[in-house]
């Protein structure tokens, strides 16, 4: 959530790798941005922390707190967690799940949880990881050429995207989304369960491809 302004990140380190920001995102075919007030969310207990910054429109609601940035507008809600931890990655589904338990009616379509990693190794690593011709692409390219890969696969029912990016010489970065399409708030309310799932898989991929245990 860009438009929301730099955040601060308290990072979680595992191996050589750092998780950035981690964020869920339900899709509907219309969200009601009006609804979601301040005192709405105080009131139904689904942002219980004091909320420092407020933007409520007919098209678009932004709520910010210490932990949490919240956007919502007719076609989307996401909430990322603006101090990366491991009480804040508890939390993040749980408010989630209030959320939707408080507005049933909204035709919600699909659901996602997204994970930014940046990894502490050397971008050539990629094309090692990848299994590219070096040769060929120096070939086409050049010698002075940055790789990265896009990498889609299924989870359960969920499918996955990875993106894998060169930041700069020194560092990877790892984007994941895992997403879950239905039109039932039931199976989009217990598809959060599984939150925590989809972090260790991200985790145990990255660690696989990079050796970073």
């Amino acid at each position: 959530m860009e438009y929301l302004g730099e955040r601060e990140k308290r990072e979680i380190k595992m191996g050589n790798f750092s998780l950035i920001e981690a964020s869920i995102v339900v899709l509907a075919k219309n969200h009601n941005p009006s609804i979601v007030s301040k005192d709405w969310l105080t009131q139904n207990k689904i942002i219980e922390e004091e909320i420092l910054n407020f933007t409520h429109l007919p098209v678009v609601s932004i709520i910010e707190t210490n932990n949490f940035n919240l956007f919502v507008d007719p076609n989307k809600l996401q909430l990322t967690i603006k101090k990366i931890s491991s009480e804040n990655l508890k939390a993040l589904p749980q408010i989630i799940s209030e959320y939707l338990g408080k507005l049933p009616e909204t035709p919600y379509t699909a659901i996602g949880f997204n994970y930014s990693y940046r990894l502490e190794t050397e971008a050539r690593k990629i094309k090692e990881v990848l299994l590219i011709d070096e040769t060929r692409l120096i070939e086409i390219f050049s010698e002075d050429y940055t790789f990265g890969g896009i990498i889609t696969f299924a989870f359960g029912d969920l499918t996955v995207k990875l993106i894998i990016k060169p930041i700069n010489h020194k560092e990877i970065g790892g984007d994941f989304n895992f997403h879950f399409a239905s039109n039932k708030k039931d199976e989009i309310i217990k598809k959060l369960f599984e939150h925590p799932d989809t972090k260790r898989k991200a985790d145990e991929i990255l660690g696989g491809l990079f050796n970073a245990d």
